[in-house]
């Protein structure tokens, strides 16, 4: 089964694709235009790790085809390599709020796709293994809430904690304290788990579920569970609470 889907309408890119992935025992099928992939989609919704799609393509831009996955829930959670020969602050931007877990500058470099597409792979597979099985579905999915919910109350009273939020795979918040975070928190929530992932399997041989990023007197801290994210930003103590 591939693993990879190329979406672009230039067929000498998805042949250099097709041919340096499978340099690398990846395997690739092709689609030439968005309404290609999404009828190869159909019918096998489960058929793809990953989707690397072309930026700007006649009929719907790959921006248009990411932000149409993203929006059915069968395809919310696929990730996707945006491609274009034009990475500015504005492609940049409509990456993060389409949800793309990487964008890729063409003509591109062997060794900056194959870590690139390696790391989000192996991320999508981690995610998946992570799963619960459908036939167990119900009685985990209690068993995460209620998981979640002693998570959270680790954090209620916390001095530092600012902004807490619990996200679905799909990015849809199910409950927030504190300030609205950015619609695209969980684009950046699944980026640093799969890259600690990938890191934690190469270098110690396990994964790596929880991440903490220090910045200044802040932190970010990203919990992967089975079936959600939970996002705590944290600062400096409250007026008048002892950390």
């Amino acid at each position: 089964m591939p693993d990879i889907l190329i979406v672009d309408d230039s067929i000498s890119v998805r042949k250099a694709l097709e041919i340096t992935l499978r340099n690398h025992s990846i395997s690739s099928a092709s689609a030439v235009s968005a309404e290609h992939a999404l009828e190869q989609l159909a019918q096998d919704p489960g058929a793809y790790d990953l989707l690397m799609i072309d930026v700007i393509m006649p009929g719907k831009s790959g921006v248009e085809l990411c932000e149409q996955l993203r929006a059915d829930p069968r395809y919310a959670a696929l990730p996707v390599i945006l491609m274009t020969g034009n990475v500015d602050d504005e492609v940049k931007a409509q990456a993060q709020q389409v949800g793309a877990e990487g964008l890729l500058k063409k003509p591109f470099r062997s060794e900056e796709l194959i870590p690139l597409v390696q790391a989000t792979l192996t991320g999508a597979r981690a995610g998946r293994q992570r799963a619960a099985p459908p036939e167990e579905e119900g009685k985990l999915g209690k068993e995460a809430l209620t998981a979640l919910s002693d998570l959270l109350q680790t954090y209620e009273d916390h001095p530092r904690v600012r902004d807490v939020v619990m996200l679905d795979r799909q990015g849809q918040p199910l409950r927030q304290t504190g300030n609205v975070l950015p619609e695209n928190i969980q684009m950046f929530a699944r980026f640093f788990t799969n890259t600690a992932g990938v890191l934690g399997q190469q270098m110690l041989g396990e994964d790596i579920q929880d991440v903490t990023i220090r910045y200044g007197g802040h932190e970010m801290v990203i919990h992967n569970l089975p079936e959600h994210f939970v996002v705590v930003l944290m600062g400096e103590a409250r007026p008048g609470l002892q950390a």
